[in-house]
């Protein structure tokens, strides 16, 4: 049996009942993709939930141990850093007021997040395992976005937990390690970028 999160991942609890995507995209009613404030998804879900804004927060358990080799469970966030609003202007500018938002994304094929959304829960609900997969693995070329070090590009060189890890970042023809999180940095698409900054540390 899944293991069921005590805060709560979604809101109607009946968002999935129906079965076509068209019975919950209605009118000006639309999927959006909220980006939280490192570890605020759950503080933006209850948030949202006592509002009665609709809402999706897919979450998974994640097993760990404390320094003194106790085991132990934490209930997170499958995507870390994300959830999912499912409501109109007025909604998504609401949810703002949350002050744990750093900003809010449009999502273009409504009706494909709303089928991928769909098979997320269902999979999470089968009692499978589903396991976390690390946003920015160590080796990803990654250009950092936010704060005083914004545009600068790099190689993620080791992962400290989920949320947290350091890159080795070129300037001044030098390269200096920087601790860094999911949330502070984009992947760099531009393949010939990204393999120069991989050659450069190699």
């Amino acid at each position: 049996m899944p293991i069921l999160p005590a805060e709560p991942e979604l809101y109607p609890d009946d968002l999935w009942s129906r079965e076509e995507p068209s019975a919950r995209i209605t009118g000006d009613q639309r999927w959006w993709c909220l980006h939280a404030k490192p570890r605020q998804e759950k503080a933006t879900a209850r948030y949202l939930h006592s509002r009665g804004i609709p809402f999706y927060l897919p979450m998974v358990a994640r097993e760990g141990r404390t320094p003194s080799g106790r085991k132990t469970r934490a209930i997170v966030p499958l995507f870390s850093g994300y959830l999912f609003l499912l409501g109109d202007e007025p909604q998504k500018l609401q949810a703002y007021r949350a002050d744990s938002l750093v900003q809010i994304l449009p999502i273009d094929d409504q009706i494909a997040i709303d089928r991928d959304l769909r098979r997320i829960d269902h999979m999470l609900r089968s009692g499978l395992a589903v396991e976390i997969e690390m946003s920015y693995p160590v080796g990803a070329p990654i250009r950092i976005v936010t704060g005083p070090l914004a545009g600068l590009v790099g190689v993620v060189t080791r992962r400290d937990d989920h949320d947290r890890f350091t890159a080795i970042v070129q300037f001044l023809k030098q390269g200096a390690a920087v601790a860094l999180e999911d949330w502070q940095v984009e992947p760099i698409e531009d393949d010939r970028v990204a393999s120069t900054y991989r050659g450069g540390l190699g």
